[in-house]
């Protein structure tokens, strides 16, 4: 973000609240939410395989995968193999599609200052291509961001002006 904001805009002069950051990670609280679509982006459907992969307990799996669901990140989809009951598998939601751009930056992001010597765990690459996949930012003209300078910060259709 623009560090010079005050020169665009009075920054206390506004009520930012809800604010879009905060909103945002609070449906990916607590961290399992997080871990849960990040199987959900590699592909993991079914309960058990989210339960192995994630190595959480079936109450707080089942917890969490209840509140993906409220929150519409995910969708539950009736399946039966033959000789079973019917069970059901997660799937994402277009809600839940939309956060696959924040889980590559997030992912390159670990992948640049977290992994250390080991390096990253997964490479993210094209099916197209096998290019590896990377998170760019852009404005709506097509033009790349490539330092915080470059953007800059101004009150949004639900920003209050604050009473002085």
């Amino acid at each position: 973000m623009n560090t010079d904001a005050d020169a665009v805009w009075d920054r206390d002069a506004w009520d930012l609240d809800p604010d879009a950051v905060a909103l945002a990670l609070t449906v990916m609280a607590p961290p399992t939410m997080g871990v849960i679509m990040r199987e959900a982006f590699y592909g993991t459907r079914r309960f058990e395989d989210f339960l192995r992969r994630t190595g959480m307990s079936p109450g707080v799996l089942s917890a969490r995968l209840r509140d993906l669901v409220t929150q519409q990140l995910l969708v539950k989809v009736p399946y039966r193999e033959p000789g079973t009951r019917e069970r059901a598998e997660y799937r994402l939601t277009d809600k839940g599609r939309d956060l696959i751009p924040v889980m590559v930056a997030m992912i390159n992001w670990a992948d640049r200052w977290l992994t250390g010597d080991r390096g990253p765990t997964v490479s993210l690459r094209h099916g197209g291509c096998g290019a590896p996949v990377e998170a760019v930012l852009e404005c709506t003209a097509g033009h790349e961001i490539h330092a915080a300078h470059d953007v800059t910060a101004t009150p949004g259709p639900g920003a209050r002006r604050r009473d002085s």
